[in-house]
């Protein structure tokens, strides 16, 4: 194996880390031009765009027969945005997360009601360890039903003010074109680089998905929460979390159930369970640390996830200490 192999991963880092300052850059701008709150453009602009190399790694291993790798990688990158993604980032910017007034907006309650609503969904469709197409089109649709209730009775656009930017429209979006494209491909040739390292030690398919595309995938996610949380916006954070981790559910299982429903190997109900159970910690942590404003008992928490995630990283391989 080249030596060139790690100058790919540094110079994908970079790629990640420069498309990630224009994608923060012009979502804000979008937030102020449109009359959007910055949770809802960071949940849709930046929430979309940081999971689209999920979507893409769904595509392409659902396409060779691969499906274990997209499974892996949705469930994985759920459980690294929130425990290594967004933990670390409250504790480098902790004092961001002490600006943020205690009480969740009906915004980010909605949000989070629609990830724990797919999230049951999706435990019950892999207990027999596949996806269907029926299973598929069921989540796309309770999808397309929570944005539905979300809008109804959640989103609200008081206190917003229109237009509070000078910069047009087409620069906005050229500029959340060209983040989306740095993002893109510095992710791609991190993973691409580290798959080839993880193949060279034999390791399956199903754990690559869960470790080494799930945190090389959600290298956008954690560049995006830094430069957010770097301009002190603690919406765009939460925004990005939860917009990548409900699309990562309704969208990149359900391209596995809809292309190839037939995983190449068995995925065990205690595989399964193991990491449907890391899931659920992560999403509760979540839940408490956005909704604490003390900075001590955040702390705490953001280091149980992370050292919680090394264990579990290290458990996948089989090491244990």
């Amino acid at each position: 194996m080249s030596n060139l192999v790690y100058l790919y991963l540094i110079i994908g880092l970079a790629l990640v880390s420069y498309g990630a300052n224009l994608l923060v850059s012009s979502t804000d701008s979008i937030s102020k031009k449109y009359n959007i709150s910055g949770f809802i453009s960071s949940f849709i602009f930046i929430g979309i765009a940081t999971s689209s190399p999920e979507i893409l790694i769904s595509i392409l291993s659902s396409l060779e027969g691969r499906s274990n790798i997209a499974i892996g990688n949705a469930l994985g990158s759920n459980i690294a945005n929130i425990a290594f993604v967004f933990a670390l980032t409250i504790l480098l910017f902790s004092s961001v997360n002490s600006e943020k007034n205690k009480i969740l907006s009906k915004e980010e309650t909605g949000f989070f009601s629609i990830l724990i609503v797919l999230f049951s969904l999706i435990y019950f469709f892999l207990i027999d360890g596949i996806v269907t197409i029926k299973e598929s089109f069921m989540l796309l649709s309770i999808f397309g039903i929570s944005l539905y209730i979300y809008k109804k009775y959640f989103y609200s656009d008081e206190g917003i003010v229109m237009n509070q930017t000078h910069i047009s429209g087409l620069r906005i979006f050229s500029l959340l074109t060209f983040g989306l494209v740095f993002l893109l491909l510095g992710t791609k040739i991190f993973l691409d680089s580290s798959i080839n390292i993880a193949k060279s030690f034999g390791v399956s398919d199903y754990v690559i998905g869960l470790s080494i595309t799930a945190i090389g995938s959600s290298l956008p996610e954690l560049a995006s929460s830094i430069e957010s949380a770097r301009k002190k916006h603690f919406d765009f954070i939460i925004g990005n979390i939860l917009g990548s981790n409900i699309f990562n559910i309704a969208i990149v299982i359900s391209i596995v159930g809809i292309l190839d429903n037939n995983l190449s190997e068995a995925l065990s109900i205690a595989y399964i369970n193991r990491d449907m159970i890391m899931m659920l910690i992560t999403m509760l942590g979540f839940y408490i640390i956005i909704k604490n404003y003390n900075q001590y008992i955040t702390k705490i928490l953001c280091l149980v996830l992370l050292l919680s995630f090394t264990f579990y990283q290290l458990d996948l391989y089989g090491i244990s200490i």
